[in-house]
């Protein structure tokens, strides 16, 4: 039984590896020279680089990231990935490619997520066929696609494995289940923010649900489910103050966090990328609103009323209704009362993304539903069960099948010995601000490509991209609008800047030539010289003091 049990895990995880290759195509043709097309990439190359550089010269200050500056803690003010980070961080110190340690870490987070789902559904359905129904479903979902570029909410593996310990922990009364549903909690939080608080409500409604279902097991679990919940609680909390310290300065309006609620609608909407649905994203969805579950999946969701223990099926079903809800944030009740209840929801802005979680309910429920169509032709044989089974999977790949992502060159790999980098180390740490800076209405600019480069050096940056902007930036690039006269001078040298680094390939050529023409005229401004940036031509000036 073990040894069937580890055949089918492998081939399960080969399985969801060539599908997740196919969903994300071409990007395992270039894991080691493309990003997907968007400035969300970069800034997760940088937050895992950071977390190495800070894990190496100063773990007390990893919150400190190197942007915004004279700003502090800002690497809170999007998901700091930092599980992500600690697993990145020996490969950026052996000197791996950070464009393969992102796709690598992009792609697997994907795989990862659909192995940890069969192990979920293998272990509530008892059958190897259904399970890896429902982790192909999961590892597929149009949501994956919607945000591709979005690294931390690809790690998404310790939901259903969180899910899983639950379920053990009340059929075993095993307090290490409780403690380990507490770790994987805790893991989750640490791969990606917005999942570990919308799986701790998650985890409270399915306990609930569970004791409503079979209240004699599940009560006699609660003090080992306590105990787990004390473990993550323990766990997360050193991770989670510096997010609410930050919390107390920055909050999401209401009219923000209703941009990015979903409605019933958007579970209509696939993203442009989708082979067969693409058409459905203009007319349903929008951005963070391409919820669509598939076809397929909701077929076999349907067909799970014939699963037994139909105790089981109605928890989940129970648990997607509430999910679905919370996803429609300030358009539904539940959230709308949680955010008027609950100050730390105030620093997240897309309740939409507890689609994701919805999605992984479903792909379970479709899972039941393979096990009980698979119940009703037990008298198959072997050979017509298993051409049963990969008919279904190849159903659901083409159900989920895209146009392949659109991939870029990063301008990356020459950052290290950009000519310009060289020349400001030499010269001494200071703070850089590196122009143009963006315009208020157009944020981030270019400032996610000089975060890049200011992995070469890791000096104070002004510029900085995140999903949030503090203040003080706004009214750095404000003040910058009329540089460099002296209003702007004195403001950069209100901050402690030294180096003022000017890129002629974000500028028009007359543009360019008449704004260092104004710097040269300056005083307070010294030319040190031409040099190279990693796109060409760049000017290097220094603030005399």
């Amino acid at each position: 039984m073990a040894r069937r049990g580890l055949i089918e895990f492998a081939a399960s995880t080969v399985v969801i590896v060539i599908l997740t290759m196919a969903v994300t195509w071409p990007q395992v043709q270039h894991l080691s020279t493309q990003i997907a097309a968007h400035d969300d990439a970069m800034f997760s190359i940088w937050r895992l680089s950071w977390v190495a550089h800070a894990l190496g010269t100063d773990p007390a200050h990893i919150f400190d990231g190197n942007i915004f500056h004279p700003v502090r803690q800002t690497l809170t003010f999007s998901d700091a990935m930092l599980l992500e980070g600690v697993i990145a961080a020996p490969f950026f110190w052996a000197g791996v490619s950070p464009v393969l340690i992102y796709n690598l870490l992009l792609l697997g987070g994907i795989a990862a997520s659909g192995v940890a789902m069969f192990i979920l559904a293998r272990s509530l359905t008892g059958a190897w066929g259904p399970a890896l129904v429902a982790a192909a479903i999961f590892t597929l979902a149009p949501y994956r696609i919607e945000h591709f570029t979005h690294l931390e909410l690809q790690w998404a593996m310790w939901i259903p494995l969180t899910f899983w310990a639950i379920h053990r922990t009340i059929r075993d009364e095993d307090w290490r289940f409780g403690v380990l549903t507490g770790i994987f909690l805790w893991l989750q939080a640490l791969s990606c923010v917005y999942y570990g608080l919308f799986l701790t409500v998650a985890c409270v409604v399915l306990i609930m649900l569970l004791l409503a279902a079979d209240p004699g097991r599940a009560v006699r679990a609660l003090p080992m489910l306590a105990l787990g919940a004390f473990a993550a609680l323990a766990l997360t909390m050193p991770y989670a103050l510096p997010y609410v310290r930050t919390a107390r300065t920055m909050s999401r309006s209401a009219t923000e966090v209703a941009i990015y609620s979903a409605t019933l609608w958007n579970y209509l909407a696939s993203p442009a990328q989708s082979a067969f649905w693409w058409w459905t994203g203009d007319r349903f969805g929008g951005a963070e609103h391409s919820l669509f579950p598939g076809v397929v999946s909701l077929v076999l969701a349907c067909a799970a009323v014939g699963f037994q223990p139909r105790k089981m099926v109605a928890v989940y079903v129970g648990l997607t209704v509430v999910l679905v809800e919370l996803s429609l944030g300030l358009n539904g009740q539940l959230y709308s009362w949680l955010f008027r209840s609950v100050d730390a929801l105030h620093g997240f802005r897309a309740p939409s993304r507890f689609g994701l979680l919805a999605c992984a309910t479903i792909a379970l429920l479709a899972g039941f539903g393979a096990r009980a169509i698979q119940v009703r032709a037990a008298n198959a044989s072997r050979s017509a069960a298993a051409i049963a089974w990969a008919t279904l999977t190849i159903l659901i790949a083409s159900d989920y099948a895209t146009r392949g992502m659109l991939l870029v060159e990063p301008p990356y790999r020459s950052a290290s010995t950009a000519s310009v980098y060289e020349a400001i180390q030499s010269l001494g740490r200071s703070p850089v601000v590196e122009l143009p800076l963006p315009l208020l209405e157009a944020l981030p600019g270019h400032d996610a490509t000089y975060m890049l480069w200011s992995t070469a050096h890791w000096y104070p940056l002004v510029n900085g991209n995140s999903g949030y902007y503090p203040a003080a930036f706004g009214d750095t690039v404000t003040r910058m609008a009329t540089f460099p006269d002296d209003r702007s001078m004195a403001h950069l040298a209100s901050l402690g800047v030294r180096y003022v680094i000017v890129h002629r390939v974000f500028y028009d050529r007359g543009q360019y030539d008449s704004l260092v023409e104004r710097m040269a005229g300056r005083q307070d401004l010294q030319q040190q010289s031409t040099y190279n940036d990693p796109l060409g031509e760049c000017q290097l000036f220094t603030m005399n003091p």
